[in-house]
């Protein structure tokens, strides 16, 4: 059997991208601003960085040759997918793009720490607008890394 593992990457890369279309017609859906809203935006927020996680930790798993263990991992992960392989793989994202999922790796870990009605709109808000940007911020560059394969 001829396992190709760079079909699977892309197979599995381009679910989580629809996944991603998901959230951000879920996201679409909240519009207002009560304890309910903010924990449904909360939540989608949330399972938009898994979503980024999950491609993450394919490509370190399948390509890099794994994940680094740890405290800390999650960011370390983050800035991996920033740094260019040799002989391996380019660049997945970029340090900009790396920058602004970070602020989503915060939120992701403050929001399964505290309780919904402790979400602060202000931060919630600020990375709500941001939210279709970073979108396609990161479908385009995920898309140009899987034509590098």
């Amino acid at each position: 059997m001829n396992r190709n593992p760079k079909k699977g990457i892309t197979s599995f890369v381009i679910e989580e991208l629809n996944n991603i279309k998901k959230l951000r017609s879920e996201l679409s859906e909240c519009d207002g601003n009560s304890y309910s809203l903010r924990r449904a935006k909360g939540s989608i927020l949330h399972d938009f960085y898994n979503v980024c996680e999950r491609i993450f930790e394919l490509i370190a798993r399948e390509i890099d040759g794994g994940i680094t263990a740890g405290e800390q991992w999650h960011k370390k992960l983050l800035y991996q997918m920033t740094i260019k392989i040799n002989n391996t793989r380019p660049p997945v994202i970029s340090k900009k793009l790396a920058a602004e999922l970070d602020e989503y790796l915060a939120f992701r870990h403050l929001f399964r720490n505290i309780y919904g009605f402790e979400l602060e709109s202000e931060r919630l808000d600020r990375l709500v607008e941001k939210f279709s940007g970073v979108i396609s911020l990161f479908s385009k560059e995920i898309n140009a890394f899987l034509k590098k394969l």
